[in-house]
């Protein structure tokens, strides 16, 4: 392969319209999943905030009923719960009071249901109240929730991040189009996983480098010699090396261009 032979002028990107899409894809995934997140913390929040005041503060009514089911999600349990009780000193003179209100609850796992359920309410705004069967999984709704928002904002942390990571290799990309200088990389490490390959390179730029590309299946390297661990990448001015295929993508050269390039390793061949 004949480096020297690489054209100087700028080139083009054959896959520039990439960057965009993948950002477009990446910011619809954060959005949905801070979506999920919104949903869980104003729909499941209040009702767990609620019984943890409960658990504290509650006070267990003359007479309750809970109606409504426990449906079941995978390994998820959803409760829609309808409590009818009675409190006493609330009625037209001291009489016992009647409530009926209905409670949502959200948990993982299975609950104890040999017990008759109760009710708990708050004595400074009866209105608030729940089952005691939702006190006793409170730590596992606590920690249902806590999860459930971590891995929500942990992928829109990811898809932010991606966002960015995206944007960046684009401008790399454009820089190094622009001012290409063709350089040799060491393949590290190669994986195929899911129909695609991940190509581990590292070059050397003040300090060593490593990065990492994923390819379609049928893509390769451009091998610079007869064996499969150095290849040809293009170094932009920012010091970030992307590594080249078999037909001199993500950049787009003239079949002259091309041939010059590969003549080097042609004529050597022919020699050998």
């Amino acid at each position: 392969m004949n480096l020297s032979a690489f054209p100087k002028r700028p080139l083009g990107l054959a896959e520039g319209t990439g960057t965009a899409r993948k950002i477009v894809v990446l910011l619809l995934s954060g959005l949905f999943f801070a979506g999920c997140f919104a949903v869980f913390a104003l729909v499941l929040g209040p009702g767990v905030l609620e019984d943890i005041r409960l658990s504290k503060e509650g006070k267990l009514a003359v007479r309750g009923t809970v109606g409504g089911e426990i449906r079941t999600r995978l390994f998820a349990n959803w409760g829609d719960l309808k409590l009818d009780y009675t409190i006493p000193g609330r009625g037209h003179n001291g009489g016992a009071t009647s409530f009926s209100r209905n409670k949502d609850i959200f948990f993982v796992g299975d609950f104890d249901d040999s017990k008759d359920a109760q009710i708990y309410y708050l004595e400074n705004d009866p209105s608030i109240a729940t089952a005691s069967y939702a006190l006793d999984l409170l730590l596992n709704r606590e920690i249902t929730l806590a999860v459930s928002l971590a891995i929500e904002l942990g992928f829109v942390i990811m898809a932010i991040a991606g966002c960015f990571r995206a944007a960046a290799i684009g401008r790399s990309l454009r820089c190094a189009a622009d001012r290409p200088e063709p350089i040799e990389v060491t393949i590290v490490r190669t994986r195929f996983y899911r129909r695609r390959q991940y190509i581990r390179y590292e070059w050397q730029n003040q300090r060593r480098r490593q990065t990492t590309v994923i390819w379609r299946q049928d893509r390769n390297p451009l091998f610079t010699g007869p064996t499969s661990d150095r290849a040809l990448a293009i170094k932009g001015p920012d010091g970030h090396a992307h590594l080249v295929d078999t037909e001199f993508r993500p950049f787009e050269l003239t079949e002259d261009e091309r041939e010059r390039v590969l003549e080097g390793g042609a004529r050597r061949s022919s020699a050998g």
